[in-house]
């Protein structure tokens, strides 16, 4: 009999992380996500908490990585501003 060759199921879930400008874990956004969607939310609102009520708003340069099976981080967006 010859051995099937089979894919490990041990796949982990996609993680999503916020970085700095510097392309480093943000150092008050460092959690990790299930979406884009939900990391991009999440930072959303912390910027909006950050801005002085009536000032206009100004950019920040938060980039996203998205976890490897290898368990290394890859680039989505890189951070600018």
């Amino acid at each position: 009999m010859v051995p099937s060759l089979q894919k490990s199921s041990s796949h982990q879930p996609r993680r999503y992380r916020l970085v700095d400008h510097h392309g480093q874990p943000h150092l008050e956004l460092d959690e990790h996500f299930e979406s884009i969607e939900e990391a991009w939310a999440f930072a959303t609102h912390w910027w909006q908490q950050q801005q002085p009520a009536g000032e206009p708003d100004t950019q920040v340069g938060l980039g996203l990585e998205v976890s490897t099976e290898s368990g290394s981080w890859r680039t989505l967006r890189y951070p600018h501003g």
